[in-house]
């Protein structure tokens, strides 16, 4: 049977983790905690996100304004028919399709708001947007791309697919280059897998509510 807990705004949608919590020898209380824990890490692996809200968004461009100093050939402007066709083999590519789950997005251009416009592109589910003056380049369009591998954000699988696509069109040294200011920024490019077991998250528990306590 489904059962339904809500610890600290998370809906856990099964008794599975709160059971394991009871036959650790937890308390229902503790045993409820722990399965909101459980779920929490559960989505971080399923979703590649660590915040709900997209709060790494700005060190994401800082990150980015760095690599381009370094990198400048891959703001290199594009004409829109030079795009259009590094936009279309992108998205035919194996490493594209694999990373989108076969999805063929579309591509529009905004209306020229000439080289003082703050966005260089805009993506949606499945359509990439591009300013005719500032985003004409093969960053931005890879930058677009990885929104649309079911990244809505600026979180870790965002940044772990960007990375893989501009290892594949931009070259190995380009995506070191990347990875690298995103690590300078203290930003994650591994995806935690590991949940711990109610014992072990029993252990932590204690010395966080230890130091908590001691404030």
């Amino acid at each position: 049977m489904t059962v339904l807990y809500r610890y600290d705004g998370v809906v856990i949608e099964s008794a599975e983790a709160h059971k394991m919590g009871l036959d650790a020898g937890l308390s229902d209380e503790l045993s409820i905690k722990y399965a909101a824990y459980y779920a929490k890490k559960t989505k971080v692996k399923k979703t590649g996100r660590t915040a709900n809200k997209d709060s790494s968004k700005t060190k994401v461009y800082r990150a980015e304004w760095a690599f381009e100093k370094k990198f400048p050939q891959v703001k290199e402007k594009m004409s829109q028919k030079e795009v259009i066709k590094f936009f279309k083999r992108v998205v035919k590519s194996k490493t594209y399709k694999a990373l989108s789950g076969n999805k063929v997005p579309e591509l529009s251009f905004m209306r020229d708001m000439g080289n003082n416009s703050r966005i260089a592109g805009r993506a949606w589910s499945c359509e990439v947007t591009l300013s005719p003056s500032t985003g004409m380049n093969k960053y931005v369009i890879l930058h677009e791309l990885a929104h649309t591998c079911g990244n809505m954000h600026h979180d870790i699988k965002f940044r772990v697919d960007l990375v893989k696509l501009v290892s594949r069109f931009l070259g190995v040294e380009c995506a070191k280059g990347l990875k690298k200011e995103f690590k300078e920024k203290k930003l994650k490019m591994t995806i935690p897998t590991t949940i711990m077991s109610p014992l072990k998250w029993l252990e932590n528990y204690n010395k966080m509510m230890k130091v908590r306590n001691a404030l």
